[in-house]
């Protein structure tokens, strides 16, 4: 009698369940795509988290440079601290910065001055609301200097991570003065929207603001 087909179907699988002869040909066929892509996969995930680390040390690095300024800072310093950023994250023409100074009043927080460069608005109180997570509580009439960078990062490989702007939010307090001194001529901040200014006057020497040694920020005319 002919075995039936169920029957045969199981021995077969059977003798393959103990079959113990290969072709290592076919077997390198089968497992080497399977390898290469757990390569790839596991390559382009941790390159991912490298990224964003190699980004976020980038961007306290600027704002220390930042906080060490003893005199003013002008859009040029600023944008010469946005090319150390792209030089220390290969981010060049893919990153833009953007720096704020706060000061807390009665009323919250009010800015002191913003600057973006690349061509990007600067802060504004709506922006502002979207942050606030990020800043330090700190005492009326304190002053925080707020340092953004944003970086367009893209994949090298596709395996499920979409292009993406990362952001890193650094808020720093300066190390010998009150706050950042920023100087930028009137004619630069009309219908721009790159530059953000409060108007408080400007002077060379330190002075006395709030009860903390400060060279005075705002709209400096040469």
């Amino acid at each position: 009698m002919m075995p039936s087909i169920p029957y045969r179907m199981f021995q077969t699988l059977r003798r393959f369940g103990t079959e113990e002869r290969a072709a290592l040909a076919i077997e390198a066929a089968i497992m080497l795509p399977l390898l290469v892509m757990m390569y790839v996969v596991g390559y382009q995930y941790f390159d991912q988290y490298r990224r964003e680390a190699q980004m976020m040390k980038a961007s306290n690095t600027v704002a220390d440079i930042l906080s060490r300024q003893r005199g003013y800072v002008t859009p040029h310093d600023l944008n010469g601290l946005t090319d150390v950023y792209e030089t220390l994250t290969f981010s060049e023409d893919a990153s833009f910065m953007r720096f704020t100074e706060l000061r807390r009043t009665d009323d919250g927080l009010d800015i002191m001055f913003s600057y973006a460069t690349d061509g990007q608005p600067a802060m504004t109180p709506a922006i502002l609301d979207g942050l606030l997570s990020e800043i330090p509580r700190i005492d009326n009439g304190r002053r925080v200097t707020l340092v953004e960078a944003y970086t367009y990062d893209q994949p090298m490989f596709n395996v499920g991570l979409s292009d993406r702007i990362i952001p890193n939010v650094v808020p720093i307090d300066h190390r010998y003065l009150g706050g950042v001194a920023f100087k930028i001529e009137s004619s630069i901040v009309q219908d721009n929207t790159s530059v953000g200014v409060f108007e408080d006057g400007c002077n060379s020497d330190p002075v006395e603001v709030n009860g903390f040694l400060l060279v005075d920020s705002g709209d400096c005319d040469d």
